[in-house]
């Protein structure tokens, strides 16, 4: 006879089991589950109550509820559901409504779920969204169903309760998580137990456990039933379905017939139209809308009534189905990591009584960020429109990095040479030389989305944390961390970002490729990062990205010419003037120069309004003539000063082009000259230090040699401490002087005694001195027609260009 009730009891849940799988699409192992422990239940009743607590997880819209629901309807014994919605029970006065007893107009009314128990002492009842609930409330719901009657005051011993959650929504994408689903129970549900504890909510100014830790730990006891996301086979099964009942109702109540010509591609197409993210609800509600809102639509805008309407796909549409769902297991999450659409164009042809309505086109679509139009869903992933063909110049730093790009789409090659997958990168390099901008195209020709954190959020370990989260989701991905030398204040006191959370993010990423997180960080100094970001197996890989080359230049100038100009500009002549400028400064110029033309009322840039505007940024504004006091006398002064120092220039450092010679007055000195920065010798030689220091003490030996103790004034100031530093570099520090030799004296003098070598030094840097003013008295007597005639076209035309200069002192060389 018992054998007989035990047979008598499987063969029941296997009817239900089988009943269920009819209702809840997709989710066999979850209902397997839930079923087994129904059986569990009946051979070992609950010793204590409730009779059951199941807790079920996963991506939302998968068949939570609606199973949840299902079970009352085939459970005789649990004829009683209610459902209660935790998102209404927020806050800590909520909960009187919920369990206690609440002062009404008709006197105290017992709490909604303590009520329903006490009418309905055998029943299910769901929690849904249990973590939106205030963590008093949950703890105070977990006394009252676990406690006895005797204390709680109700008897829970026949109540089935069943929480639901989709918290960690993002860790059932993880790859390690979906095949631990598949191979190992245990282990998905520790994965997912382990995550949840993780979980945190904002509530008023504090951050808490998403569900109370006493509670998760109860769930954790009990049954926890995990469900996978819908396959696309089902959605589109889903949605085929509403499709077909609202197409009938529509030919029920229009009198209009409908037919599809290959309703499964149809339905499938029409289905993958709503992804990146494809929720079950909206698809059953909204797919029947993108075809038959169309025919009314057309009815609308055209006003006729066709009696019959056809649904078919072109060629393109059937081939690019076919293309697309060749790897169709793997579509849906391919699709929402790059966070792509299937945009459908339709065509209506109407031909006599019959309408027509043609999927003509199917193509993928990326779709922006949502991030971009809501702060809250931060920090957001982004993919990159721009690539290496996009960013002029920087030949040299785009070689490194698509030697890095190799690596990571070739991983082959790392276990070819045991080398494990490598985590981050640091750029670096001087502002506005576009470090950002080639992190974002690195991350395009690795075809991999980026979560974008930078200032303020640097700072913020919680932020760090969900963007690590955000992009194992979506991996392999980057996170790019951009400025991470910036400083901050924290707790008062002006500080590097803090590194505690970093570090951990970037130890336990996975060495997979498949689950590949790679770091991009930029900084200006790679020596003001913290030493244990850049350490072995974190971000250890390092890219210099220098001053913007010749064809960087040349791109922001071109930018610039496509503004109304007088077609005279000469490009490079004006790419020589900005040498060494910033891509910041460079923007400037051509809105400067736009803004200079508007406010005098021109029509379009020349090419003297740019140089100006390039002057003004990298010298200052030009000052008014009527605020220096003996204009004449000074602008002449100066005019012979600078052609000093031109001249000299041209004879001792040659290779060293000049951009131009001015003596227009600048807040930052009455004349000067300007170097090309790209044509600075990285290495220099004793002579050519010396022939500098000759160079600089060039102004002030001409503006002697014409004026006499007049030309002694404040204007070589600047040339004086150069040259004077520069000679003592080469006697103290760099081993140039024939006496004292190979001596770095700076460091016996911070090291052993101040005092010592200080008396040879001293005369050394004074024996430079005196031998530089002496070669450079001679080089100016002897070329002095040079320096009078170049100061005399200082003072007529105020400016000279370098081209100008290799002419006018090639030409004074014939004569």
């Amino acid at each position: 006879m018992a054998q007989e009730t035990d047979q008598n009891i499987f063969v029941r849940f296997d009817r239900l089991r089988d009943s269920l799988k009819q209702i809840i699409l997709d989710q066999d192992k979850a209902i397997d589950e839930v079923v087994d422990a129904f059986i569990h239940m009946a051979y070992r009743p609950a010793a204590t109550q409730p009779k059951a607590i199941f807790t079920f997880l996963g991506p939302p819209a998968v068949g939570r509820k609606s199973l949840a629901r299902a079970l009352t309807s085939h459970l005789e014994e649990y004829a009683a559901f209610r459902h209660f919605d935790m998102e209404q029970y927020t806050d800590p006065e909520s909960g009187a409504q919920l369990l206690g007893q609440r002062l009404t107009a008709d006197g105290f009314q017992e709490g909604e779920l303590t009520g329903f128990i006490r009418e309905n002492p055998q029943s299910i009842i769901l929690f849904d969204a249990i973590e939106k609930a205030d963590n008093q409330l949950q703890l105070a719901l977990f006394n009252l169903l676990t406690r006895g009657e005797e204390e709680s005051g109700i008897n829970c011993s026949g109540v089935i309760v069943i929480f639901t959650s989709s918290l960690g929504c993002s860790f059932f994408k993880d790859r390690k998580y979906q095949e631990a689903f598949k191979e190992n129970k245990l282990r998905a549900q520790a994965l997912v137990m382990d995550a949840l504890a993780k979980e945190r909510k904002a509530v008023f100014d504090t951050v808490q456990s998403a569900i109370a830790p006493k509670l998760l730990a109860a769930m954790a006891r009990h049954f926890i039933i995990l469900f996978n996301s819908l396959s696309l086979d089902t959605l589109v099964r889903i949605g085929g379905e509403s499709l077909s009942d609202h197409s009938r109702q529509f030919a029920d109540v229009s009198g209009m017939k409908v037919e599809y010509h290959d309703f499964e591609r149809i339905a499938t197409l029409l289905t993958l139209s709503f992804s990146p993210d494809i929720n079950v609800n909206r698809v059953k509600q909204k797919l029947p809308d993108l075809f038959l809102g169309r025919i009314t639509g057309f009815v609308r805008d055209q006003g006729k009534y066709p009696r019959q309407i056809a649904c078919r796909l072109s060629r393109q549409a059937e081939a690019f189905l076919e293309k697309t769902c060749q790897e169709k297991e793997t579509l849906l999450s391919r699709l929402y990591k790059k966070n792509e659409t299937v945009d459908l164009t339709w065509k209506e042809t109407l031909r006599g009584q019959k309408l027509t309505c043609t999927i003509q086109k199917a193509e993928l679509k990326r779709l922006p960020p949502a991030s971009e139009f809501f702060r809250e869903l931060l920090p957001g992933v982004e993919f990159s429109t721009l690539g290496f063909k996009d960013i002029a110049g920087n030949k040299s730093t785009k070689k490194n990095l698509k030697q890095i790009i190799k690596i990571l789409k070739e991983p082959e090659l790392l276990k070819k040479f045991g080398i494990d997958m490598p985590k981050g990168m640091l750029l670096y390099g001087p502002p506005g030389v576009g470090k950002t901008m080639l992190a974002k195209a690195f991350a395009r020709e690795t075809e991999r989305p980026y979560v974008y954190v930078s200032r303020s959020d640097l700072f913020d370990p919680g932020y760090l944390r969900n963007a690590y989260l955000k992009a194992r989701e979506f991996a392999p991905s980057i996170v790019f961390l951009d400025g991470i030398d910036v400083k901050g204040l924290i707790e008062g006191v002006y500080a590097s970002m803090p590194d505690d959370q970093l570090i951990l993010e970037l130890d336990v990423l996975s060495g997979d490729p498949e689950d590949s997180v790679f770091t991009i960080a930029t900084a200006q100094n790679r020596a003001d990062v913290s030493p244990r970001i850049i350490a072995p197996n974190r971000i250890d890989m390092f890219v210099e990205v220098p001053e913007l080359d010749r064809d960087a230049r040349r791109f922001f100038i071109e930018k610039i010419l496509e503004k109304p100009n007088d077609g005279k500009i000469n490009v490079e002549r004006v790419i020589r003037y900005i040498s060494g400028m910033s891509g910041y400064d460079l923007q400037r110029i051509g809105k400067e120069a736009s803004l200079y033309a508007i406010r005098h009322d021109l029509d379009c840039i020349t090419e003297d309004i740019l140089i100006e505007e390039i002057n003004i940024i990298k010298y200052g504004f030009k000052l008014e003539k009527k605020r220096i006091r003996n204009l004449e006398q000074d602008l002449k002064i100066t005019a012979y000063h600078e052609a000093g120092h031109a001249a000299l220039s041209h004879l001792l450092l040659p290779d060293i082009k000049i951009e131009q010679v001015t003596i227009a007055p600048r807040l930052k000195s009455m004349g000067f000259i300007s170097y090309s920065m790209e044509d600075f010798p990285g290495n220099i030689s004793r002579d050519e230090v010396f022939d500098n220091i000759c160079v600089m003490l060039g102004g002030r030996t001409a503006s002697i040699r014409k004026f006499g103790s007049r030309g002694i004034d404040t204007g070589a100031a600047n040339d004086l401490e150069v040259a004077t530093h520069q000679a003592y570099a080469a006697v103290a520090s760099l081993g140039m002087d024939e006496e004292i030799g190979y001596v770095h004296t700076d460091t016996l003098s911070q090291n052993v005694s101040k005092h010592i070598y200080l008396a040879k030094v001293e005369e050394r840097v004074s024996h430079w001195m005196k031998e530089a003013r002496l070669k450079a008295e001679a080089l100016i007597e002897k070329h002095w027609e040079k320096v009078e005639q170049l100061a005399s076209i200082l003072i007529r035309q105020e400016i000279v260009d370098g081209v100008e200069l290799e002419k006018i002192m090639k030409g004074l060389e014939e004569t």
